[in-house]
């Protein structure tokens, strides 16, 4: 039988270009927080293909990532960049002693004149969901059960509902 050759996952670690919006919106949001709150060195940004996280801060690199498919508008980009640039404000200025999204991280967003919310509502990114390889079926019932893996072998497995032995019916392609 010959192997099937698989189709490479999108890196979200991978950096990737973003959009003239995404651009312009990033250097004005940078340029605002470096104005309220300048810091030594200026942190680098990267654009990344998190298809749920909006954004994150690496403090010790100095490093914001921000997410390119969910940060499509300018707003998005503005509240996301200015949230974890206040990250590293805190850290810079408190250390590793403040809560995360604690009162010195909500001074700062306030300073900054952003929203101090924890979290975001974008809808994330849809997921393929996996494909359904394996049909097996309780012999009692005849209930049909989908599933990804296959049962271990030399193994006795029962139907939940009903109690009856559930054996293999066929692979689907």
């Amino acid at each position: 039988m010959k192997p099937r050759a698989r189709r490479p996952k999108p890196n979200a670690k991978a950096a990737i270009t973003p959009t003239s919006i995404q651009s312009e919106a990033l250097e004005r949001a940078m340029l605002h927080a470096l104005a309220v709150y300048p810091l030594p060195n200026p942190p680098t940004v990267e654009w990344k293909g998190y298809p749920v996280t909006a954004g994150r801060v690496y403090p010790l690199e100095n490093r914001i990532c921000l997410s390119a498919p969910l940060l499509n508008t300018e707003q998005r980009v503005c509240e996301t960049l200015l949230h974890e640039y206040a990250h590293l404000v805190v850290y810079h200025l408190f250390g590793t002693k403040a809560k995360p999204h604690g009162e010195e991280w909500r001074r700062v967003m306030k300073a900054l004149g952003a929203p101090a919310e924890r979290t975001h509502t974008y809808a994330p990114l849809p997921t393929p969901k996996p494909r359904r390889k394996l049909l097996y079926r309780c012999e009692r019932c005849g209930e049909v059960i989908f599933r990804v893996r296959p049962l271990k072998r030399g193994r006795a497995y029962y139907h939940v509902k009903c109690g009856g032995s559930v054996r293999l019916h066929r692979k689907l392609q």
